[in-house]
């Protein structure tokens, strides 16, 4: 125990070891497309990243790839992780490597704050290196972790405000003050969630409101319109752009449960499946529930950060049951409450390690990483289904059906119910549709795909065998270009009276 405890003392060799170790089990990975589960938000993810980058690099207008005959701008959460991965894609071209790097990179900050937040609220080096080191083998971090999702970027970036913050507010100095302001309104701006720090921020700030001086006060009142008022004030303009263009791809209001039931099926799941296995793992349940015994045992309700830390608990709830409809299929909208949990983790094994139970301690913490790797590498790297079709996801194939049809020209694709993966890894832009009988439905007298043609579209791609069959639409097949697997491509027959 001597070894380790001479180990956690060190930030730098906790910190290394942490990330070290993360890189070594994520290497083989980093040059993968995007796969597995919410392939298909990865894929929005990086189209988003990919049109900065070809078209336009103002990441006030960001565009989609289904966006019809439109421009494709609309509006979406801030895309800030997008430009950063568009930046990645100028300065090394559009590599899988880029957009995972860069997620890594985000994660491995992330660990870092967590590290600098608990050894600023405990006070111990143990509690800080137990905090980074549990945070890095969450399974749904370790995914998305290097992966195309703007969560991580907006969990670090609310980790380090609200660390800088307190930081700020116990001692002072601009630095501390500016990078917490930019760190908590980048985070609110990419996920509007993540917002819930300014909860315990607004305790803290009432809890000694007697003691700042004027400019302390105006500094503090200064940091709350700034952040909230940003972060609102995008989120007001990204629903004008989805009212202006009609692109819908992106939802960015509330989903309450449609029902009492459902909800509660929901609340279920995530609190004995998704809560322990994903967002945790199932060692560092084993030391959150420790620690809710230690929070009990030791009265923890009676120290100062109490009250900060339940207005946050209650925050991130509160946020949770108004974006209930949005659990059942997305676990990463849990990552909230991951910080908050890490503190009990912390609880937990300091009272594992200074009781006769320390070889509990030992073996969870081995654990950790184990049960973190075993959990998402076989199931998600591994699998031979990359919920992504065979022709897509291999080079050769891909590449060919790509280029087959210029990527200037709007084209239909699908069937794809995401109307994003097969747009994606071919890199065209048009109409997409989720059946082929979307196409057949009647559009003022003419089927659905007419209506597409007289739009724009000029060529389609289709993995349905059936569509081609189609007496509906077989007279808009004009000649069949490419045929790879179960993917063929049509150029389309453009009506008289319409330019070709």
């Amino acid at each position: 125990m001597a070894f380790l405890d001479r180990l956690a003392s060190s930030k730098k060799t906790v910190l290394g070891l942490c990330m070290g170790l993360s890189l070594l089990l994520h290497l083989p990975f980093m040059g993968l497309p995007p796969q597995s589960i919410h392939v298909w938000r990865q894929c929005s993810t990086l189209a988003v990243a990919r049109n900065l980058y070809e078209e336009d690099m103002n990441p006030l207008r960001p565009r989609i790839d289904q966006r019809f005959e439109t421009d494709g701008v609309t509006g979406m959460q801030f895309p800030a992780y997008e430009y950063l991965v568009a930046l990645g894609y100028e300065l090394f071209g559009e590599k899988n490597f880029v957009h995972r790097v860069i997620s890594f990179l985000l994660y491995t900050v992330g660990a870092w704050g967590i590290y600098e937040f608990l050894h600023l609220l405990f006070g111990n080096a143990w509690a800080a290196a137990l905090g980074a080191w549990s945070f890095c083998w969450s399974p749904e971090l370790f995914f998305f972790g290097i992966s195309a999702l703007p969560d991580v970027l907006a969990l670090s970036c609310s980790i380090w405000g609200l660390y800088l913050f307190i930081r700020w507010f116990q001692s002072g100095g601009v630095s501390f003050y500016g990078f917490s302001l930019v760190t908590a309104t980048l985070g609110g701006l990419a996920k509007i969630q993540h917002l819930v720090i300014g909860f315990p921020i607004a305790v803290m700030v009432l809890m000694e409101k007697d003691k700042y001086s004027r400019s302390k006060t105006l500094a503090m009142a200064a940091y709350g319109v700034i952040s909230v008022g940003l972060t609102l004030g995008w989120y007001f303009y990204a629903a004008h752009l989805i009212r202006v263009s009609g692109l819908t791809d992106y939802d960015i209001g509330f989903t309450p449960a449609p029902s009492f039931l459902w909800g509660a099926k929901v609340v279920w799941h995530n609190a004995v499946s998704e809560m322990p296995e994903l967002i945790l793992n199932y060692a560092t349940f084993i030391f959150v529930c420790v620690g809710a015994y230690v929070c009990l045992k030791e009265q923890k309700w009676k120290s100062r950060w109490f009250a900060p830390f339940a207005a946050w608990g209650a925050a991130v709830l509160a946020y949770y049951f108004i974006e209930l409809g949005k659990m059942q299929v997305h676990s990463y909208y849990l990552l909230p409450f991951l910080p908050l949990l890490l503190v009990f983790a912390v609880w937990g094994g300091l009272f594992l390690k200074n009781s006769k139970y320390r070889w509990v301690f030992i073996f969870l913490l081995l654990a950790q990483p184990t049960l973190a790797f075993f959990r998402i590498v076989p199931p998600r790297f591994w699998a031979k289904d990359k919920a992504v079709p065979q022709e897509l996801y291999l080079e050769p194939s891909r590449r060919a059906l790509e280029e087959a049809v210029p990527n200037g020209q709007l084209c239909v694709v699908g069937p794809d119910s995401s109307r994003t993966i097969y747009f994606y890894f071919l890199h065209k832009k048009g109409f997409g549709f989720s059946e082929t009988s979307d196409l057949e439905t009647p559009i003022n007298g003419s089927p659905r795909l007419e209506d597409y043609i007289r739009r724009g579209a000029r060529y389609l791609y289709t993995a349905d065998p059936q569509l081609p069959q189609s007496k509906v639409l077989r007279p808009y097949l004009q000649t069949e270009i490419l045929r790879e697997g179960s993917f063929r491509v049509f150029s389309l027959a453009v009506p008289q009276g319409v330019s070709p």
